[in-house]
């Protein structure tokens, strides 16, 4: 397929479901996957993240090295990505093949709730986002301009998904482009009305109680929070991709937009300390911003919205696929659809507080996905890097256990208890959350630590039988 042929296809509806990825579709460069998760990555909400590794209390080397060192997570996503290539399906399709057909239901319900969860905080956040630009245009608040603005941003997500990966890809390059220019002006602002004196001075914090706790935060709201989606884009790469380049591409992609949102969430935290706990920090954020920058500013905030929108309903799609469910691509994001705007219009205008009973309930099913993260990494390495898969395993093979591999199962939960143990939020307290377990989502990495040795017990057990 012509390049030219391949720009002309975005705007077709996407066909393809969890099936096997033909030969004539894998057509992706490593540039593509550039786009896409830059794209995912430049909202201005990665401000808020460096304002919370301030509220550490820590300096501002400190900060700027939790932010690297968090960021560095990023590597997970890139390289979980060389299964989409060698596998040619999603990546929860994929995970048939550690915990069987029907064990696979376990992990895949739960990354669904997770992408389902996201998706309603992208919706209510971009839809307050967007009526605030209607105020700044001249608008009075009320519920009708709510509404549409809900109908206007919603309708462009869910538009978007329903046409697929082409439309995906080239909207991601776009809103890079455009809207990355845009997040660029507003860094500079904040970067010369900094006060320096002010920020360089600020008193170094614990590295143990501060700077882990940081590093764990930023981590799991990047790295962690989008591994389990990477093949869902990489299975569309050529066979002739070099895996150093889409590694480069994927990783570079998502942390270079981040570093420079987090370096100016740390320096604006000077000026705004109280961004982290702030109600609609997007909106704290544009009040410092003089009047002439305030339309740009939310229309760059509006297309990050979008951008993490529309990747967080294509990849809960594909799962809820993944599930067995015999319906096509288009009618699985119909049905989420469906369900996320339900509890967004409940959000906004029943509830009215979204941000922290969702960040909890994200946290709390993020320790299955760190776990899982652990045994998916170690299986690659060990096995599928080599071997392959065998698409009879991920469609047809339910074995002589019924489908269910039991022992794998076994490594990923034995993981998620360790996290829980240490784990605390509105859903769970673990006995062991004190220190530097406390508001920190280190949970998350001794999950991931446990079910990686229990896992890796398990497969040289297996070699040893053999």
């Amino acid at each position: 397929m012509s390049t030219q042929q391949k720009r002309h296809r975005f705007w077709k509806v996407e066909r393809t479901g969890i099936d096997i990825v033909p030969a004539s579709e894998r057509t992706g460069t490593p540039l593509d996957l550039f786009w896409v998760w830059s794209a995912a990555n430049i909202g201005i909400l990665g401000i808020v993240y460096g304002a919370i590794i301030v509220s550490f209390k820590l300096s501002f080397l400190q900060s700027v090295l939790a932010a690297l060192v968090g960021l560095s997570s990023f590597a997970l996503v890139g390289y979980i990505s060389f299964s989409g290539k060698l596998g040619r399906t999603t990546t929860l399709t994929l995970s048939r093949t550690i915990f069987g057909i029907k064990g696979n239901i376990a992990p895949t319900v739960i990354f669904w709730f997770i992408s389902m969860g996201w998706e309603s905080i992208n919706i209510v956040t971009g839809t307050l986002t967007l009526s605030a630009l209607f105020q700044a245009c001249g608008l009075s608040e009320s519920p009708l301009l709510t509404v549409v603005s809900m109908a206007l941003f919603a309708g462009l997500s869910i538009g978007v998904t329903l046409l697929g990966k082409e439309m995906v890809i080239t909207m991601q390059r776009w809103v890079t482009k455009i809207f990355g220019v845009m997040t660029l002006v507003v860094v500079f602002y904040i970067l010369f009305t900094t006060e320096w004196q002010v920020v360089l001075t600020m008193p170094s914090g614990s590295w143990l109680t501060g700077f882990l706790p940081a590093v764990s935060v930023v981590a799991a709201g990047s790295g962690i929070a989008w591994a389990a989606t990477g093949a869902d884009y990489s299975r569309y790469q050529h066979e002739n991709a070099a895996k150093a380049k889409i590694f480069t591409a994927i990783t570079a992609g998502g942390m270079i937009p981040l570093v420079l949102l987090l370096f100016t969430g740390i320096l604006l935290s000077v000026q705004l300390p109280d961004l982290p706990n702030s109600e609609n920090p997007i909106a704290h954020i544009g009040s410092i911003l003089p009047d002439w920058m305030v339309i740009p500013y939310l229309m760059t905030a509006i297309a990050g919205i979008v951008t993490m929108a529309v990747m967080s309903l294509y990849s809960a799609s594909l799962n809820l696929l993944t599930l067995g469910i015999k319906i096509k691509r288009v009618h699985a994001v119909t049905i989420d659809s469906t369900i996320v705007l339900s509890v967004a219009v409940y959000t906004l205008f029943v509830t009215g507080d979204f941000m922290g009973p969702f960040v909890a309930f994200l946290i709390f099913f993020g320790v299955f996905l760190a776990s899982w993260e652990a045994v998916f990494l170690l299986d690659y390495i060990v096995l599928r890097r080599n071997q392959g898969y065998c698409p009879d395993k991920l469609f047809n093979y339910v074995g002589p256990n019924g489908g269910i591999k039991w022992l794998p199962i076994l490594c990923w939960l034995l993981g998620a208890l360790a996290g829980f143990s240490v784990t605390q939020n509105d859903f769970i307290s673990g006995p062991w959350a004190v220190g530097i377990f406390a508001n920190s989502s280190l949970g998350l990495f001794l999950a991931f630590f446990v079910s990686f040795v229990c896992y890796g017990l398990y497969l040289m057990l297996n070699r040893y039988k053999k």
